[in-house]
């Protein structure tokens, strides 16, 4: 990712939470990418606060497969020739390039909208009329030619995302990263393409407060206990009873910390016959007891990190090249 000075933390950080949400799905680093900054290794948002990018920007760099331009306030100012010439360079070796907010700009300086359709920042769309009249500036959240997509900024960032998953990971990808911006509980949103195994995350989830029997729920999605184990194992590493109480003892933790619910009242939601059991199982999970994670809480704490969490994200050590994210098959 390029950034200019100027640019909108909110767009920035629409796109990373999109390739975020990618990685989500696969439950492994789909997407790695890098930072760049324009003027600096610490380009400074339009809100005042800087990013800091791994590395400055380099007209020597090698383009990656896709490539994010962000600019919002003073786009001229980063239109050096090295960074219209990488532009073009880019495109030329076939990277899909996304520019976003007043982004655009620069790549109608570069030369790469010639006699196309695209889109920019509404307060900028008179001007860049006048300027580039060889470009088909209009009023519209997202344009593509090509590998080539203009965005106006704001929410059409999430449009713009949404088009490029697509493009790369696939539908099935695309709307699961949707329901992650739109679903209230989506850390525990996860994407199966296994429709059994999908349709016995659904079982296990309809029943928390009741949990089933292991052969109950491999009976309901027409499976063999044996089969539902095998599947659950190579999904997610771990047998579907473990799985089982991940589930139930992540909605407790957003009980806990989401609601004033008693204890015990939580422990019965979730499927447990007693407060000492629950609170057994929770302290055996989150390496903490109820008490103590509200407690958390209350002090400004971050919520417990359970030892599964595997299931709902992928590691946490991630690169950003975008220059260029590259996309793993």
């Amino acid at each position: 990712m390029i950034l200019a000075d100027g640019f909108s933390m909110l767009t920035t950080t629409l796109i990373l939470e999109a390739l975020r949400f990618v990685n989500l799905a696969h439950r492994r680093k789909a997407f790695d990418w890098t930072i760049r900054g324009v003027q600096s290794q610490s380009p400074r948002a339009s809100n005042g606060f800087t990013f800091a990018a791994q590395r400055s920007f380099d007209s020597d760099a090698e383009p990656g497969e896709l490539v994010f331009l962000n600019a919002s306030y003073f786009p001229d100012a980063a239109a050096s020739p090295e960074l219209l010439a990488w532009l073009r360079n880019a495109a030329r070796h076939g990277a899909w390039i996304a520019a976003v907010d007043t982004a655009p700009l620069l790549l109608a300086q570069a030369g790469l909208l010639y006699r196309k359709k695209a889109t920019v920042h509404w307060e900028e769309l008179g001007s860049a009329q006048e300027r580039f009249p060889d470009v088909d500036f209009c009023s519209t959240g997202v344009e593509h030619s090509g590998r080539l997509f203009t965005c106006s900024g704001g929410m059409a960032v999430l449009d713009l995302m949404l088009r490029l998953v697509a493009q790369h990971q696939g539908e099935d990808i695309a709307r699961y990263v949707r329901e992650c911006f739109f679903l209230k509980d989506a850390e525990t949103n996860l994407f199966v393409r296994d429709r059994k195994l999908s349709l016995a995350l659904s079982v296990m989830r309809q029943f928390i407060d009741a949990p089933l029997a292991l052969e109950e729920v491999a009976a309901r999605c027409n499976m063999s206990p044996r089969q539902m184990q095998r599947r659950f194992v190579a999904e997610f590493g771990v047998p579907p009873s473990s799985f089982y109480t991940a589930l139930r003892l992540q909605k407790a933790q957003s009980l806990l910390v989401g609601t004033r619910s008693p204890t015990a009242a939580i422990a019965f939601a979730c499927g447990y016959a007693s407060p000492s059991h629950f609170t057994h199982a929770y302290r055996s999970f989150f390496g903490i007891s109820p008490h103590e994670e509200r407690a958390r809480i209350a002090a400004g704490k971050a919520r417990s990190q359970n030892r599964l969490a595997m299931f709902f994200q992928p590691s946490s050590s991630l690169l950003v090249d975008v220059l260029g994210p590259g996309l793993t098959p």
